[in-house]
């Protein structure tokens, strides 16, 4: 829903606001420039374009003269300021939250009994601690560890629970340096794990987040394969076998793994219709292939993930994640080749010192 808009240089500029996630999106001749939560009635955006320069837009919403006061910056100086009458939708919006807020203050609240109160009291304790779900995360990992020691062996149980989490545990630590809320990652038996947060508001914050799993996984793989040269444990090569394979099967282009995220990112930078049919067609030969290795769970996530792609390219770009530059699509590529080919080159490794484990990842490989 657009709130405001207003013409400077030639060029229109507009506030859009997202009701449904808080968000508000400042773009420029309908392109994206500028991301953030609808938190108060005054803001300030700073963004930059590759022609035009850094802008600097700040506004000041009055809901009940229905007008938006509004200064736009080029390189730190004014370029133009003005007030800008609401749109009818965002009218409406105003107006009715101005409604439900004078209902709820004209409501006076009426006195519940002691007993029942502490009733209430403990019943919002329980349910808050239910809400926490830490118990059923444990619960997922002893299930986890139980299912694949059933089917395989304690040993290699340990070695898979443990790779899953730590690749989870850097998609986590990549939400919380955006700020992004997260409830933390899930094991989920036979199908993995998921880290659980709320939605990126930029391209580059959600490549990184999917790409920062992959990465920790790198680490982890690197360490037990040098602690396994140092002291030979079965264990320590085992788990750098298992972690250098999985999470080069992350990486595979297809959605919705993390490689797959990754190359999503990069097509709808930039909305090239080419590249976002070659997606689709990447995907399909991928479903034919993983159908007839039998690999019918991926074959769901296949579905699914293309499902998701052609559902995100139908939305508006105003109403799409900001994103990346030129600079950034390509370092973005190169860091994930990049991180692609070291963990076929640590494959190769493991393979060539007969590494305990790495026989299992030829297996599976050759088949």
């Amino acid at each position: 829903m657009e709130l405001f808009s207003f013409d400077a240089l030639g060029h229109r500029f507009a506030l859009v606001l997202d009701h449904e996630l808080q968000l508000e999106r400042v773009t420029l001749d309908d392109k994206v420039m500028s991301v953030k939560p609808f938190e108060e009635y005054q803001r300030a955006h700073q963004f930059e374009d590759e022609v035009l320069g850094k802008f600097q837009l700040g506004f000041n919403v009055d809901p009940r003269a229905q007008v938006v006061n509004y200064q736009l910056q080029r390189h730190n100086v004014d370029l133009i300021a003005g007030v800008a009458e609401l749109s009818e939708p965002a009218k409406a919006l105003f107006a009715e939250e101005e409604a439900q807020v004078a209902a709820a203050q004209a409501v006076e609240p009426v006195a519940e009994p002691k007993s029942k109160m502490s009733g209430i009291l403990l019943a919002g304790i329980a349910l808050k601690l239910f809400k926490s779900f830490k118990v059923l995360k444990v619960a997922l990992v002893a299930a986890s560890v139980t299912v694949y020691s059933v089917i395989f062996t304690v040993e290699f149980a340990l070695a898979l629970v443990a790779v899953l989490m730590f690749h989870e545990y850097g998609h986590v630590r990549a939400m919380k340096k955006f700020g992004i809320a997260t409830k933390g990652f899930y094991l989920i038996p036979f199908m993995g794990g998921v880290a659980v947060g709320d939605r990126a508001r930029t391209q580059w914050e959600s490549l990184y987040i999917s790409m920062m799993g992959p990465v920790y996984g790198l680490f982890m793989t690197v360490i037990f394969y040098l602690v396994f040269l140092v002291t030979g444990s079965h264990f320590c090569g085992l788990v750098a076998a298992i972690s250098a394979f999985l999470n080069l099967v992350n990486l595979f282009p297809i959605h919705p793994l993390d490689g797959g995220q990754v190359v999503k990112a990069l097509v709808f930078s930039r909305r090239n219709r080419l590249a976002f049919l070659a997606l689709l067609g990447l995907s399909a030969v991928c479903l034919y292939g993983a159908w007839e290795l039998g690999f019918y769970f991926l074959c769901f996530f296949i579905i699914i993930g293309v499902m998701d792609i052609i559902s995100s390219w139908s939305v508006p770009v105003s109403a799409d994640l900001i994103p990346l530059k030129t600079y950034g699509i390509w370092f973005s590529l190169l860091w994930y080749l990049g991180v692609a080919v070291a963990f076929i080159l640590i494959i190769m490794l493991l393979v060539a010192a007969q590494v305990p484990g790495a026989e299992i990842v030829t297996k599976i490989l050759s088949s």
